[in-house]
């Protein structure tokens, strides 16, 4: 049975319990001393009365009515003093002392290894996830027509299965391309003799509107500002009250520059059904056209997408003006505007989308894409021809005539900014740190993550096959692989995935999830459907507003981060990690408390008091200064009883003669003996000023004792 109670912490409830104990404390003492002295009676034994003065005299009536301190001397009043407060200090910190404790951060253990479980997902991401005993990686070359595949040889070449070689190199580390797989699969033979595990890309369930790193079925989704996922299959430790661990995990990461193209597409809102016409302005992208040949280096890995992403936009636009009656830079001036209807672009006016290099769909001059990627279908598959995907981009409109965007209404004006962007995909291994508490829950995960700047060595196939007709294998291999004639490597922090044919065709390819990310640039910068799902903001109002935020923030990278939180959405509902460990170094998570040192003065104070006080006791009684048979005698010769028939040591200086013979009598002796002599209480006498001497009866009413 327990009690609840509201607005209440338990510092707070610490305090009243402590008040409450507090004040029962004392005032019960007060109450028996008074029932004490009020059910006594007037005849005792001088032990009775000792015990009964020892009771009133270390209680608080004394302390209250201050009797005995006037005229005390100086040494015994200090000490007097100094326990009242010291007595006051005790109740004032029972009270205080406990508003300072709040509930701290939860602290670890030391690591150990321990027996980890799997966590299933209980989201509609995990449910949709597909079992995992049926899928089957393969690999089929060739673009056009089939072509024997890395490794294996012409009486494979109708079979799909990985060559064992191949698939020792890329499973000697948990980060390479047989540890993913799609989420959904199905089994189909592709119009070839034999079956393979098949996939189409889709939105189960979006995460776009998440923030934040958290986990989800096979996956560590980052949602932040340099978004990506980390591929595993999630199992915790079985620690009831929680845990920690970090695991170096398989990153796969987008990474996108965008450039702006100074041309804008603005129009007028008539009605919420969209934009049918509109205008393209030269903001300076026709005007101030460059002259000079956008250059682009070739630096293997060392890859500069700011590059490719200008070069897109100086032939985009330059395709684009061409296209528009041959005119010539200095046909155009800033401001100018030109008239279009929606079929003559494949942009979406009023929508965010996706389109083409060239904002006009007419153009005749060629495709600048090979241009802005920097490689061709007919290029050869290797390491430093890197997976670049190019295209135009127009972000969330913003409105002109300075109304609320929020509030669209008929004949507002609006702009759009069209910029072009280059995107890659990022391999790395990143260093994700977990914390659980006793939920046990997939979503009860805490994750942060930070990269491991240790270099790595990174491996892809090696082969003369074109582009189009292979997607190699990719990832980080063991170290005895480093000079393995089959494979081209590189040691670094980081691999820029290497274009496929994935990335010429813009399809997955059959049992290779590892094509999951270029099929997902490819769906992203075409604007293929989604089904149900609208990446554009113009069916989901929160979306826009987070799009438009981000926009604010700064054109360039805000237009950047769109793409790289939808690649991540598209990639998430795609993969699935099946790295599983089964034991895990972890620390348990054990509860802490912080205090606020400002409640804590009355304790100091204490502190202050009882530090001396305690060594100097300690001192003067272990080194023999003060005898414990010296106390004991202080505490017989003090008793009532003893003052009462005169046994006391105390007495007058002027004494000659002290107490009587059984002064000398021990307490125990004294107690069988004299101790029992009845003694009775007569009232004190008090002399008034100018008046005579007058008894005053007290409650209970004495008799008065006769001479």
């Amino acid at each position: 049975m327990a009690i609840v109670i509201a607005k209440l912490t338990v510092a707070q409830a610490a305090t009243i319990i402590n008040a409450i104990v507090t004040l029962l404390q004392y005032s019960i003492s007060l109450a028996l001393v008074a029932l004490l002295l009020y059910f006594i009676p007037p005849y005792n034994s001088a032990n009775s009365w000792s015990v009964a003065g020892r009771q009133v005299h270390t209680s608080l009536w004394s302390t209250i009515l201050r009797r005995t301190r006037t005229h005390a001397s100086p040494r015994v009043s200090f000490f007097s003093s100094v326990s009242l407060i010291s007595t006051l200090l005790v109740a004032i910190c029972g009270i205080v002392a406990p508003l300072g404790l709040k509930q701290g951060p939860p602290v670890h253990s030391n690591f150990h290894p321990t027996n980890a479980s799997f966590i299933r997902d209980t989201s509609p991401l995990g449910f949709a996830t597909s079992p995992r005993q049926d899928f089957k990686f393969g690999r089929i070359c060739g673009g056009l027509s089939q072509v024997l595949c890395p490794g294996n040889t012409p009486e494979t070449i109708n079979r799909t299965d990985i060559p064992p070689s191949v698939l020792e190199k890329f499973s000697s580390t948990p980060h390479g391309p047989f540890n993913m797989q799609f989420r959904r699969y199905y089994i189909s033979d592709g119009g070839y003799n034999f079956s393979m595990a098949k996939t189409q890309i889709g939105i189960v369930q979006s995460l776009i509107l998440q923030e934040g790193i958290f986990a989800a079925d096979g996956l560590i989704v980052d949602m932040t500002e340099t978004p990506g996922i980390g591929l595993t299959n999630h199992t915790i430790p079985s620690f009831e009250e929680g845990a920690t661990w970090s695991q170096d995990m398989f990153w796969l990461e987008p990474v996108t520059t965008c450039v702006n193209t100074n041309l804008t597409i603005d129009y007028i809102r008539t009605d919420e059904f969209g934009v049918n016409k509109f205008n393209l302005t030269d903001r300076g992208g026709f005007v101030n056209l460059t002259t000079e040949y956008p250059t682009m280096s070739r630096d293997g890995q060392n890859i500069n997408l700011y590059e490719h992403a200008y070069r897109g936009a100086v032939f985009g636009n330059y395709y684009t003006m061409k296209s528009f009656n041959n005119m010539t830079r200095n046909e155009s001036y800033i401001g100018k505007t030109y008239f279009l209807n929606r079929t003559d672009t494949s942009f979406k006016p009023g929508d965010i989308s996706a389109g083409g290099l060239t904002i006009l769909s007419n153009t005749t001059l060629g495709d600048p894409n090979i241009l802005c990627r920097g490689f061709g279908g007919a290029d050869t598959a290797n390491i430093t021809n890197i997976g670049v995907r190019c295209g135009g981009f127009s972000g969330p409109a913003r409105r002109t005539d300075g109304g609320d965007e929020r509030i669209p209404s008929n004949n507002s004006t609006w702009t759009q900014a069209v910029h072009v962007c280059a995107s890659a995909t990022r391999a790395s291994i990143q260093t994700v740190t977990f914390s659980i508490n006793s939920t046990r829950e997939l979503q009860g995960l805490h994750v942060t993550r930070k990269l491991n700047n240790a270099s790595s060595l990174w491996a892809v196939e090696k082969t003369d096959l074109m582009i189009r007709d292979v997607d190699l294998f990719w990832g980080h291999v063991a170290d005895k692989y480093e000079s393995d004639p089959s494979l081209w490597t590189i040691r670094s922090n980081a691999l820029y995935v290497p274009a496929g044919g994935s990335d010429s065709w813009g399809v997955t390819g059959a049992g290779l999830p590892s094509t999951i990310p270029a099929a997902a640039w490819d769906k992203l910068y075409s604007y293929s459907s989604f089904g149900d799902f609208d990446y554009s903001g113009k069916t989901n109002f929160a979306l826009l507003t987070k799009w438009q935020s981000l926009l604010a923030r700064s054109p360039e990278t805000g237009n950047a981060q769109i793409r790289n939180l939808i690649w991540t959405d598209i990639v998430a509902n795609s993969l699935v990690g099946t790295e599983t460990h089964s034991t895990l170094v972890a620390a348990r998570l054990e509860p802490s408390v912080t205090y606020d040192l400002r409640y804590a003065i009355p304790l100091l104070l204490l502190f202050i008091i009882w530090v001396p006080s305690f060594l100097l006791s300690t001192f003067i009684l272990v080194f023999g200064r003060l005898k414990v048979t010296y106390i004991r005698d202080f505490l017989d010769h003090t008793a009532v009883g003893r003052l009462a028939l005169g046994d006391s040591a105390l007495a007058s200086a002027d004494m000659h003669k002290v107490g009587s013979e059984s002064i000398h009598l021990n307490e125990e002796n004294w107690r069988k003996t004299v101790g029992g002599t009845i003694v009775s209480f007569r009232s004190v006498i008090n002399v008034r000023p100018g008046g005579k001497d007058t008894y005053y009866d007290k409650v209970p009413k004495f008799p008065a004792a006769s001479d």
